[in-house]
């Protein structure tokens, strides 16, 4: 099944064309599908119009990891969960902030998914069901195209250093490359226990990896749930983290996809840092995702006596 592709930006992304997702992938399309997905960090397909073609489309990638939120699942399928805001059932799941004076449901900030695990997954494949009216889009930087964009004394001091990640729930407490004057809106007792009710020990990630088919550095930053550098001052850690998230989140290398109706992005989360800019508080939005298990092996807990393993089931981040 031949395919073809077209960038979506100059930054990041392909698009690909040429794909019938209602049928099943021979080998060299997988292959093929795999090889544009390295070069573009992101992929976007067209017309995925139901949950079979998510899923068989989701295993070209890699094996599927089960959701540790099982309330989300879709039909008590372990795999396929289901992420919406429907305004007529009040604050639900999720975050609701406001941001830049506008108030937002399920907004995220700059972030690669479970930093504040010691085994972060390998990607994610998200199909879009009900596309927001207003808003909704997702955003995606490269940090392979990040790196590149530093100074090299910068990248010279950063190229062995750690972060320290821990698992904030409050989303206006993350200060890397965040809005400051986000503030958030759910802040009754019962929302305030769901949100701390995770107990996610701290975790170390370095700051600069590989990149295993590529053999490309990544500047390897979560903004959100990063806490400090290893080992240095607090000033100096704050400062620096500072500086490396503004230059990460800069915008000006963003891709910001507006969705349509069945539409697919798969996202490489071990090179790509995304961003869900919310839906306004009456619009609905309605999608599905599939997560690809991974492991690239740097992780760690911040208490060595804790090893690798992960103590306490992942959420959806």
């Amino acid at each position: 099944m031949p395919i073809a592709t077209i960038p979506l930006s100059p930054y990041i992304g392909l698009e690909v064309h040429g794909l019938d997702l209602e049928r099943d992938f021979d080998e060299a399309t997988r292959q093929a599908l795999l090889d544009a997905w390295i070069r573009g960090g992101i992929l976007l397909f067209r017309g995925c119009r139901s949950a079979e073609a998510h899923l068989r489309l989701s295993r070209c990638f890699g094996q599927l990891e089960s959701s540790a939120t099982p309330d989300l699942n879709v039909d008590d399928n372990p795999y396929l969960m289901e992420l919406k805001y429907d305004p007529e059932k009040g604050k639900g799941k999720g975050p609701m902030m406001r941001v830049n004076g506008a108030e937002r449901a399920g907004w995220l900030g700059w972030h690669w998914d479970q930093s504040f695990t010691p085994v972060i997954v390998r990607g994610a494949v998200l199909r879009m069901i009900e596309p927001a009216a207003i808003a909704g889009e997702t955003g995606f930087i490269d940090g392979i195209a990040a790196w590149q964009r530093l100074p090299v004394q910068l990248q010279e001091r950063i190229e062995n250093l750690e972060v320290v990640y821990h698992f904030t729930p409050e989303m206006d407490k993350n200060p890397y490359g965040f809005p400051p004057d986000l503030v958030n809106l759910k802040t009754d007792p019962e929302s305030m226990a769901e949100l701390r009710k995770y107990d996610f020990p701290p975790v170390v990630h370095p700051l600069v990896i590989i990149h295993p088919e590529t053999g490309r550095k990544v500047l390897k930053l979560s903004p959100m749930h990063a806490k400090h550098v290893l080992g240095m001052d607090a000033a100096q850690s704050d400062a620096l983290l500072h500086q490396l998230a503004d230059h990460l989140v800069d915008e000006r290398y963003a891709y910001f996809h507006k969705w349509r109706e069945d539409d697919v992005i798969v996202w490489d989360n071990w090179r790509v840092i995304h961003s869900a800019a919310g839906v306004p508080l009456d619009v609905r939005r309605r999608a599905q995702r599939t997560t690809l298990r991974g492991d690239y092996g740097h992780g760690r807990y911040l208490d060595p006596a804790q090893g690798r393993e992960p103590r306490t089931a992942t959420i959806v981040d």
